[in-house]
C-alpha cells in the first residue's frame, strides 16, 4: 500500500466509523449517562494527545471537537525533534512517516535580498488533517470516545464535579466530569464568560494564514526543503507536505489585507521582495485564517478545569514550535487530571498548572518572542542573518533552539 492509499484508507475509516456514525439522539444521551473522568473539548493536537494518555491509563475520557473530521487546520505542518518525541512517546510516530509525512533537512531563510540555507535536524512537515486523524483514531482505539461536529462549553457548576454542554445540531445535553480539558485553541470558545477566563492580545499581533496547494501550483518549493521567507507584512512559510500537497502558512500584519486587496496579494508581495520564485494560484485559493496570534491567558485553571495547548496563550511560531508546546502541555497536564479522577481536586493544582504555564511562555516561548520582534524590521533582521554566518554559534542556537 502506498502513502496515497493509506491516507485514504485512515479518511474513510474516520468517516465509516466511531461513535458519530450513530444518530444523533442516541449518541448524545449515551454521553450523559455516566460520570466522566476527563472531558476534553478540543480534538487538535493538545487534545488528541491527552486523550490519549488519559485512555491509556483506563480513564473515562470523552473527547469533543467541533468541526467535522477530517478536517484542516492553520498550521505550518512541521514537527520539530521535540514534537516527534512526544508522538513516538504516544505511539504514532510510525504512522505518521507511514501516512507519506515528508522529511525536511534543511532551511532555506531569506529575509527581503539576504539569503542562507541551513542544515537542521531532520523535521516531518505533515497536513494537520492527517496528523490529527491519526491522534483521534489512536485515542479511540486506546478506549477514548470521540464525538465531532459537537459544541461543548463550561457550564457553571458549584459540585465538585464539572458540567459540560455538548449540542451537535437541534439536540443537546449536559454531561458531568471530574476533570476538563480546554483544548479548543486560540479563541477558546467553550468558556462563554471571558470577564472570567481573561486573555490578553497584543496590539501589534499578526494573524495566521494558511492555504494547501497541489504540487503543480507549487512546483519550485517541491522538496525536503523549508522555506522561510520574510518580508516588510510578515513571512510565509512553505514546503511540500503528503498528499503531494504544497503548504502554504504564513504570519501576515491583518491591516496589509485590506491594504492590498486580499492574502494572496500579501503572500504575492512576500515572494516578490525575496525575489523567490513565483506560485501559479487557482482560481479560487482555500485560505484559512485565526485570531490574532500573540495572546496570553491571565487565568489557566479552575476547580478541575485546565487549559493546554493554544489556549494557554502563543507567540507567532517559526518552525512548527507551537506543535511541540501542545504536546507538551498534554503531557505535564496527565499527572493532574489522573489524581483528580482517582482521588479528587486539591487547591495547590492551581498554583501547580499556573506556575508551569509560566515556565512555558518564559522558557519555550522566548526564542520564538525574540525572533518575532527581530523580522518585524526586516532590514534590521537581514543583518542578524549575516552575523549567523558570520558567528555560528548564534546559528547553532537559534536553529537549536527552533527545530530540536
Amino acid at each position: 500500500m502506498d502513502t496515497l492509499e493509506y491516507r485514504s484508507v485512515i479518511f474513510n475509516k474516520r468517516e465509516k466509523s466511531g461513535p458519530n456514525r450513530q444518530p444523533i439522539a442516541s449518541q448524545l444521551a449515551d454521553l450523559e449517562s455516566c460520570l466522566w473522568d476527563v472531558v476534553i473539548l478540543g480534538a487538535g493536537v493538545a487534545g488528541t494527545a491527552a486523550a490519549i494518555l488519559a485512555a491509556k491509563r483506563g480513564l473515562k475520557t470523552l473527547l469533543v471537537e467541533a468541526k467535522p473530521f477530517p478536517r484542516e487546520k492553520v498550521c505550518g505542518g512541521c514537527l520539530n525533534r521535540r514534537a516527534q518525541g512526544s508522538l513516538e512517546r504516544l505511539g504514532v510516530l510510525n504512522q505518521i512517516q507511514f501516512a507519506g509525512s515528508i522529511r525536511i533537512d534543511s532551511m532555506h531563510l531569506q529575509i527581503l535580498a539576504t539569503s542562507v540555507i541551513w542544515p537542521v535536524p531532520a523535521m516531518i512537515s505533515v497536513r494537520r488533517s492527517t496528523l490529527d486523524t491519526l491522534l483521534v483514531d489512536e485515542a479511540v482505539t486506546q478506549g477514548c470516545n470521540f464525538i465531532d461536529s459537537a459544541h461543548g462549553s463550561l457550564v457553571a457548576s458549584e459540585s465538585k464535579t464539572r458540567l459540560v454542554r455538548i449540542q451537535k445540531q437541534d439536540q443537546s445535553v449536559v454531561v458531568e466530569a471530574k476533570c476538563v480539558l480546554i483544548a479548543s485553541g486560540l479563541t477558546r470558545s467553550p468558556l462563554k464568560n471571558p470577564t472570567n477566563w481573561p486573555a490578553v492580545v497584543h496590539d501589534d499581533s499578526r494573524i495566521g494564514v494558511q492555504c494547501m496547494l497541489a504540487e503543480k501550483h507549487a512546483a519550485a518549493y517541491v522538496g525536503n526543503q523549508l522555506h522561510m521567507l520574510v518580508g516588510k507584512n510578515g513571512y510565509a512559510g512553505i514546503c511540500s507536505t503528503d498528499g503531494n500537497c504544497v503548504d502554504i502558512a504564513a504570519a501576515i500584519d491583518p491591516a496589509s489585507i485590506q491594504t492590498l486587496g486580499g492574502i494572496e496579494h500579501v503572500i504575492r508581495g512576500i515572494l516578490e521582495e525575496c525575489n523567490a520564485p513565483s506560485i501559479l494560484w487557482p482560481d479560487v485559493s482555500p485560505w484559512m485564517a485565526t485570531p490574532a496570534l500573540t495572546r496570553n491567558s491571565s487565568r489557566v485553571v479552575d476547580r478541575c478545569v485546565f487549559l493546554i495547548g493554544d489556549a494557554i496563550g502563543y507567540v507567532e511560531p517559526f518552525t512548527g514550535e507551537g506543535m511541540s508546546w501542545a504536546l507538551a502541555s498534554a503531557e505535564a497536564v496527565m499527572p493532574h487530571v489522573i489524581e483528580i479522577a482517582h482521588k479528587e481536586w486539591n487547591d495547590r493544582m492551581a498554583d501547580q498548572w499556573s506556575d508551569w504555564a509560566v515556565r512555558q511562555r518564559i522558557q519555550k516561548q522566548k526564542t520564538c518572542r525574540w525572533i518575532a520582534n527581530r523580522i518585524r524590521r526586516p532590514r534590521g533582521a537581514a543583518w542578524v542573518l549575516r552575523a549567523c554566518n558570520w558567528f555560528p554559534p548564534l546559528r547553532s542556537t537559534i536553529i537549536r533552539k527552533t527545530t530540536q
